[in-house]
């Protein structure tokens, strides 16, 4: 999808579009993923409410949203869902919001242990289990219409739930990381300017690696969750079923919903 002009709006886009293993591919214009919804100037707003997106998942924890509520941008539900997800919260954390000396022990192989440590959270967590299988029944709601979901900075949480319903809809897992590496293209003016203040501040070269750890998007991260599920399970649909309790009604019901007709598919 073109990426949208936005202004204060850094990681949104339509995860729609993508071709299924079975030659079918994701409708656009009805699959959102995004950062943060709290910053969102008039235009942001009004950008956005052409979209008609009438569903937003909040994957921020409570402490996140304290005083950084989303703006209305024509949305009509929010669903609050929160994993065990504190590395994550850490990594989308802001310039400003860190504090230097509680991290200056950090390492470049240390952050590295502790994302692929929370990427397997998401996967076998029991808690975590029941935050996406509750994200996968709002996509199997027809009253929820056009949906986004976000966390602070839409890479891990929302990386770890949009890789779960590409994977059920039928997406190969390289188009899925393709996906989720976008994040470094959208945020990398972003993150560089919070890695350079880090460097003016501390001059710690070496604390300034292990934080651009936390900021970008590595296939080792969202890998990790997928390579679990690839071991134990075989594939996102047997995991879906085995751990979150999602039939096979339910995935063909979503492939309804959210693949392009066959039919339309010869005609293009």
């Amino acid at each position: 999808m073109e990426k949208l002009h936005l202004e204060q709006l850094y990681n949104f886009r339509d995860f729609g579009g993508y071709e299924t293993t079975d030659g079918r591919r994701l409708k656009k214009g009805v699959l959102y993923r995004s950062d943060e919804l709290s910053h969102l100037t008039k235009k942001d707003r009004q950008t956005l409410q052409k979209l008609n997106i009438k569903t937003v998942i909040d994957y921020r924890s409570l402490k996140e949203r304290y005083g950084n509520e989303n703006k209305d941008f024509g949305q009509k539900k929010t669903f609050y869902l929160t994993p065990i997800a504190d590395i994550a919260a850490l990594a989308s954390a802001e310039h400003g919001e860190i504090d230097m000396e509680d991290q200056s022990k950090l390492t470049p192989d240390l952050v590295e242990f502790l994302m692929i440590k929370q990427n397997q959270t998401f996967v076998t967590d029991p808690h975590c289990k029941m935050v996406y299988k509750s994200m996968i029944e709002i996509y199997l709601n027809p009253d929820n219409g056009k949906i986004v979901q976000h966390c602070r900075g839409g890479k891990d949480r929302t990386g770890y739930g949009v890789a779960l319903l590409q994977g059920l809809l039928g997406v190969a897992k390289k188009d899925i990381l393709k996906d989720y590496l976008l994040t470094n293209l959208y945020k990398k003016d972003k993150n560089q300017q919070s890695l350079e203040k880090i460097q003016e501040e501390t001059g710690n070269s070496s604390l300034v690696k292990a934080i651009s750890y936390f900021k970008k998007a590595d296939t080792r991260f969202l890998g990790a969750a997928l390579n679990y599920i690839e071991e134990h399970y075989q594939s996102i649909e047997n995991y879906a079923k085995r751990e979150l309790s999602i039939t096979e009604k339910h995935i063909q019901y979503l492939k309804e919903r959210y693949l392009e007709s066959n039919e339309k598919d010869k005609n293009e």
